[in-house]
């Protein structure tokens, strides 16, 4: 008898166990795939499309996670002249950092290629995040201006889904970008209360150089170094 209780519990216990792991599994797989498209009212929306008629006619756009983010009313943040088009924008968590409000004016560049017209730029921020490493929903764009572009995140920041601060890292891929004319090319972000962070990068020999970057320039045939958006070079 006692054998059989035994028995009992492990195929109890068995069986939680199984049912745990395909929790988890579906909840991983629903975090990482990233969906195509946004349907309101029946209608579907591509990534970054306007959605006029939700929220009462709010600024919201359709995310590549398939939700639907808005603007919020008390930003300053003007999105005219932004655009998505040509480009793909992802979004991965970083960390938790131990402070009570996160830092939303400031924003750090970490790489950024440029390469038979396609620009490639990844950049970390603070926002908001859910526990278990759960970034909060985020729609990319980005506005050429005459010496440079300027790339901008609509962030979801409920804090009543999202209240732990946290980093996050933001990847800007543009494709279809001419630059072999360029003199100079600037670099910023502009987060969604309007504040601009100038990544101060240089352009040279078609290329995009990050502040305290060394590189050579073949023309001159010198080393130069990036103190954007000017570089200062010697001689070899």
């Amino acid at each position: 008898m006692a054998k059989v209780k035994q028995r009992n519990w492990l195929l109890l216990i068995t069986f939680v166990l199984v049912f745990s792991a395909l929790v988890i599994l579906v909840t991983t797989l629903r975090e990482d795939l990233k969906t195509e498209s946004c349907v309101y009212k029946g209608v579907e929306y591509s990534v970054n499309d306007p959605i006029s008629e939700y929220e009462d006619g709010k600024d919201c756009i359709c995310s590549n996670s398939g939700e639907i983010v808005c603007k919020e009313e008390e930003s300053s943040m003007s999105y005219e002249g932004f655009v998505n088009e040509s480009m793909s924008f992802t979004y991965s968590f970083g960390n938790y950092l131990d402070k009570d409000q996160p830092n939303l004016v400031d924003a750090k560049l970490v790489d950024i290629q440029y390469n038979n017209s396609s620009l490639r730029i990844v950049i970390e921020r603070e926002t908001l995040c859910g526990d278990f490493n759960e970034t909060p929903v985020q729609a990319g764009m980005y506005k050429l201006e005459e010496e440079g572009i300027v790339l901008t995140a609509i962030t979801n920041r409920d804090e009543s889904i999202y209240g732990r601060v946290c980093l996050i890292g933001n990847t800007f891929e543009i494709q279809n970008i001419i630059l072999a004319d360029k003199s100079r090319f600037s670099v910023s972000y502009q987060n969604d209360q309007g504040d601009m962070t100038n990544f101060r990068t240089c352009f040279a020999n078609g290329n995009i150089y990050l502040n305290g970057d060394v590189f050579k320039d073949s023309e001159s045939n010198s080393i130069c170094t990036c103190s954007g958006p000017e570089f200062e070079c010697e001689q070899l």
